[in-house]
């Protein structure tokens, strides 16, 4: 047990969950940990959601919990929103999110901010993650790759290897973060909300590892991630190459630069590989010169878009010799 009993905040927002928020609140009633402050928005459901989180209130407060629930008439898919919302009103010493269909291990909250706790210096702690599936069979682990240079994990995250994204991935020290984003603030955008929450942490190597999961991340194919389709991707990145750039002014880095050209020649070469399966001209078009603007595009991708260019015209010219 957490010998000074920090209270530790839990940030969740939910969109029509009750298929699965019952597991979710179940997990939190597991915590072996319980001074826990969780705040729970309802974004705008039209099931039973709300129905549900009601009838676990007295179970929460029960134990312990100070349950704080948040109900908004609209669903607000910007839920950046939200979690400047909840930022700028929690009274926890450590925060973390999660998902309304990811699941805590009944040890998460008390390793967690456990760790933060006997390690001060640190402001973030990653753990490891089950990946499971819709039935909760484990299907593969997630895990955060150990910095061994300096700011290894912060050009990781910026080039999407090795690193975690789901919000149950991290807890964070609020003690810290009133140092290196003092405002409490993140970019409101519909795309790259855990990269904001995580990028000013790891630019200042403030990170540490717990090496066991601790949590199941559920791949569901009716989520927001699961049903996104290359159109969406290509739209999708866009957004998330305009985040990690307000992000690194936001810190802000020394070396803009060079961060910023890292962010758009990594994510305008995937976006451009994205949008080959699309078959359409004018986009293909406009990934490609976005790419070329970097030192990201090489011969192999120069000739992919000729080859795939000329395809597109042959396609539409047979289309209308056959009208």
């Amino acid at each position: 047990m957490l010998e000074s009993n920090p209270l530790v905040s839990m940030i969740t927002y939910c969109y029509n969950g009750e298929a699965f928020v019952d597991k979710y609140f179940e997990a939190v009633l597991s915590q072996t940990y319980s001074n826990i402050e969780l705040i729970f928005f309802n974004n705008g459901s039209e099931d039973k959601t709300l129905e549900i989180a009601e009838s676990y209130r007295k179970k929460l407060e029960d134990k312990g919990v100070t349950f704080i629930l948040k109900t908004l008439e609209k669903n607000n898919p910007y839920t950046c929103e939200l979690k400047q919302q909840a930022f700028k009103e929690m009274h926890g010493e450590y925060f973390f999110g999660c998902d309304s269909d990811d699941l805590i291990h009944p040890d998460y909250v008390e390793k967690m901010a456990g760790y933060l706790e006997s390690h001060p210096e640190k402001g973030l702690v990653y753990c490891q993650l089950n990946v499971v599936n819709e039935d909760y069979e484990k299907t593969g682990m997630m895990r955060v790759k150990h910095q061994t240079r300096d700011r290894e994990n912060f050009e990781n995250i910026i080039l999407s290897k090795d690193s975690i994204y789901t919000a149950i991935s991290y807890m964070m020290s609020t003690k810290w973060m009133d140092k290196v984003n003092p405002k409490r603030e993140i970019f409101i955008s519909k795309y790259g909300e855990n990269y904001q929450c995580q990028m000013p942490f790891l630019y200042h190597n403030l990170q540490g590892y717990i090496d066991e999961p601790l949590g199941d991340y559920l791949v569901r194919s009716t989520s927001y991630s699961g049903t996104f389709t290359d159109d969406k991707k290509v739209v999708a990145f866009k957004g998330q190459e305009e985040t990690i750039i307000e992000t690194l002014k936001r810190i802000p880095v020394k070396e803009f630069d060079y961060y910023s050209h890292m962010a758009k020649g990594r994510i305008r070469k995937d976006r451009f590989y994205i949008c080959l399966n699309l078959l359409n001209k004018d986009l293909l078009d406009e990934c490609f010169n976005e790419l070329k603007e970097t030192d990201w595009c090489g011969f192999r991708e120069k000739m992919i878009y000729f080859f795939c260019h000329s395809k597109i015209l042959w396609k539409l010219m047979l289309k209308k010799m056959n009208k």
